[in-house]
């Protein structure tokens, strides 16, 4: 009564062994599905449309921390969902919904975090998703409190092995930021290098960001576990297969009509050479050279390659000459000798919008006294 606060008996339990709630059922033993939203899945019809794909995968959105390997079962369909890609259902997309189906109904119960205990996190990558499972010892032995796994994008397709590794546990932290924050939590990786990561020598911007992140944020220590040891494994995999080798030496990336060229340095160099060394080729520069190899072959990374390849041919660096600008020579920046003689000026954007319907502020700060005034 003190603090004001009321509870309507109609509409309180008390001393419950479970509880509804949010479309989950929560317990002492930990939280699962909801059994009326398992009977909801079981009936579901095929989706038969966009639309109701896109309905279809917000429901099992939802449920995703309690599915093992989600974004790997997922990918064919989300793959459906891309811009200018036509609506053609096939038996790939009906083995993931089948496959959803079953993951769902066989849901496992999550445990609840207890905040005395420590936190495991084992994460790992692949060239195509990142994955992690959060675990607690609550007395039994590790058990999960929920999954984790997400396809990988853009420039995070092209990061090297070591960055993907660490991408995976940056956005197992950033996921479980509420549970993790002040609690000591190990980190199990199948990376080696990982352990070392915070004494290397040199470090990319991108790199010296996540520590940076990690550092501030949590108190962690990270230990290598072999792959095959490692449950988050499996979560990385790829959803189908990338590529397919016949007896006759000759690969293709599944979907392209490109020939895969395997991991083998003499071969891929041939092709450099065919490409830009010889006399029809023309010594061209390294986007041209890149157009006509991606024509009819693939390999990871090949526009690295065919930009150190153009870089270091002796011929061109003898016979070009840069068109570049040349660089000018350093000035010395002028010291002022009274206020206001010399002044910086800045804009910082993006601010909510004021109730006069302004959202940037000029900053003007004068060189010689340092003093900064803003509007």
């Amino acid at each position: 009564m003190r603090e004001r606060f009321y509870v309507k008996l109609s509409k309180s339990d008390f001393s419950l062994e479970k509880v509804q709630f949010l479309g989950h059922i929560v317990s002492a033993q930990g939280v699962h599905v909801d059994p009326k939203k398992i009977e909801a899945v079981r009936t579901w019809k095929t989706p038969e449309n966009i639309k109701e794909l896109q309905q279809f995968l917000g429901f099992a959105n939802y449920y995703n921390r309690f599915v093992l390997q989600y974004a790997k079962i997922t990918a064919p369909l989300t793959n459906l969902l891309k811009k200018n890609t036509p609506y053609k259902w096939g038996p790939q997309h009906q083995e993931a919904v089948e496959q959803l189906k079953q993951a769902l109904t066989s849901a496992p119960v999550l445990i609840l975090s207890e905040p005395e205990c420590d936190y495991v996190i084992e994460a790992d990558a692949s060239d195509q998703a990142v994955g992690a499972v959060l675990m607690q010892d609550q007395g039994n032995g590790l058990q999960p409190i929920a999954y984790l796994s997400k396809k990988l994008h853009g420039a995070e397709l092209n990061y090297p092995i070591h960055d993907k590794e660490a991408l995976a546990i940056i956005i197992a932290f950033k996921t479980w930021r509420c549970y993790l924050e002040g609690r000591k939590t190990t980190v199990y990786t199948d990376h080696c290098s990982l352990k070392y990561w915070k004494t290397q020598p040199s470090l990319s911007r991108r790199q010296v960001r996540w520590i940076d992140f990690l550092e501030t944020h949590f108190h962690y220590d990270i230990v290598y576990k072999p792959g095959h040891k490692n449950k988050a494994d499996a979560l990385s995999r790829p959803a189908h297969v990338a590529a397919i080798q016949w007896d006759n030496d000759m690969s293709y990336r599944k979907g392209s009509t490109k020939i895969w060229v395997p991991n083998y340095p003499p071969l891929r160099q041939l092709l450099l050479e065919e490409y830009h060394d010889v006399l029809y080729a023309g010594h061209f520069g390294s986007n041209k050279t890149l157009t006509g190899i991606s024509k009819h072959y693939y390999w990871p990374h090949m526009a690295n390659d065919v930009q150190k390849f153009v870089t270091s041919c002796t011929t061109c660096q003898r016979m070009k000459c840069s068109k570049q600008k040349k660089a000018g020579l350093l000035q010395p920046l002028l010291v002022p000798e009274q206020p206001w003689q010399v002044v910086s000026l800045d804009f910082i954007t993006g601010l909510p919008t004021t109730t006069s319907g302004h959202d940037t502020i000029l900053v003007v700060i004068d060189k010689f006294s340092k003093k900064d005034t803003s509007s």
